[in-house]
């Protein structure tokens, strides 16, 4: 299996970037009760760690890692606290984005909704507010027309 390394976006607010065991003691002890944010789910292989998912809670990580049906395939995760349901969807979704481009066995199967009654677009799609400020920044020249002499 080819070694890739795992590149994470900065947390918010000092979060650690350590990778933790994927138990429910460890999320327990590590994660208050209340807390937004965002997270990936890692499988370790010898000498390599490989994101098999990532996500988001938009009201509680704690339950949302207690309860992940990945538990038993991913043995470890990182994890982002966020001040509200905005900023962990801007910390979900360059990861989306960043795994899903550099090939990595991802298991999610949709694109990262945005927190509810927002409306918030993903920054990183096409359309997205990364894109426009791209295109406004470096805009496609318009071909000139040059007439060619004999």
């Amino acid at each position: 299996m080819a070694s890739h390394p795992v590149r994470v976006a900065e947390p918010y607010r000092g979060a650690a970037r350590s990778a933790l065991r994927f138990t429910r003691s460890v999320v327990t002890m590590q994660i208050p009760t209340g807390t937004a944010g965002a997270y990936v789910l890692l499988r370790y292989y010898p000498n390599d760690a490989l994101p098999v998912y990532d996500g988001r809670s938009d009201t509680c990580l704690r339950r949302r890692l207690i309860r992940h049906p990945l538990r038993g395939l991913a043995s470890r995760f990182l994890v982002a606290p966020t001040c509200n349901p905005e900023q962990a969807f801007a910390v979900e979704s360059p990861w989306y984005h960043q795994y899903r481009s550099e090939g990595f066995p991802v298991m999610n199967r949709i694109h990262p909704a945005s927190p509810a009654g927002t409306g918030r677009r993903c920054p990183f799609c096409p359309n997205g507010a990364t894109a426009r400020a791209l295109d406004r920044t470096f805009p496609n020249p318009v071909p000139s027309i040059s007439r060619s002499t004999p």
